[in-house]
């Protein structure tokens, strides 16, 4: 845990740094520099992988759409924001050759990447300022019917941002081409989500994911906020 923790601290302070460049040189907002900050960490973890580059931005900006058409609160729209940039930030630890494996996991591997939301909650916890997406960051991998990981909440139990996230992030794995499988196509995805709607996900969760999806412009979900394992694939 201190490895993983000394790890994020030294990329805080090197984002600090530059951020502290920008807001001198452009003058921009303390808020516009506390999403950068976050965007900087993001890319940064999903960059241990060239499989995953881009993929905490994606889901995220996915999330965002299916929480608007669920109709959060702007706190909880805000919350979904941030904890969806930084819902891998516990892979920081996690091997290289673990995550680009082309084949099948160990079980010790797989427990291994299995930890990466409490490992999350753990790197965070100590930072105040992401209390309110510790949830976000932990329950991402719960299932709706309690057969998920780490704790097996159930329904309601789990937080509704990490109800939406747990879709986005499975649509835009499984969209995605990995190590060990090519990306599945976009109506293959929707079949699977709604196969395990009501197990896996939330059914509500699933039919927003399909509403947002079936939208125009759907597929460029380009992160935009500033101006056959398929367990592995998760």
């Amino acid at each position: 845990i201190y490895a993983h923790t000394n790890k994020i601290n030294l990329l805080q302070e090197i984002v600090n740094i530059i951020l502290a460049g920008i807001v001198d040189r452009r003058g921009v907002s303390e808020a516009t520099a506390y999403l950068l900050k976050r965007i900087y960490i993001a890319r940064t973890v999903d960059a241990k992988s060239p499989w995953t580059a881009g993929h905490s931005e994606r889901v995220t900006s996915l999330s965002l759409k299916i929480g608007k058409a669920l109709g959060l609160t702007s706190e909880n729209i805000d919350i979904l924001h941030r904890g969806g940039l930084l819902h891998d930030i516990g892979k920081i630890g996690i091997p290289n050759s673990i995550l680009n494996k082309p084949a099948k996991l160990e079980d010790n591997e797989r427990i291994l990447i299995m930890q990466h939301p409490e490992k999350g909650a753990l790197i965070l916890e100590p930072i105040k300022a992401y209390a309110e997406i510790i949830p976000v960051v932990v329950q991402h991998h719960e299932w709706f019917n309690g057969h998920g990981y780490p704790r097996g909440l159930k329904g309601d139990d789990i937080y509704i941002g990490a109800r939406i996230l747990a879709v986005a992030d499975v649509y835009d794995a499984l969209s995605s081409d990995r190590p060990y499988r090519a990306g599945w196509d976009k109506e293959v995805v929707i079949a699977y989500l709604r196969e395990k709607a009501g197990l896996q996900f939330d059914p509500e969760v699933v039919r927003a994911c399909e509403q947002v999806i079936s939208e125009p412009f759907a597929d460029q979900l380009a992160y935009s906020s500033i101006s056959n394992y398929p367990e592995r694939g998760i």
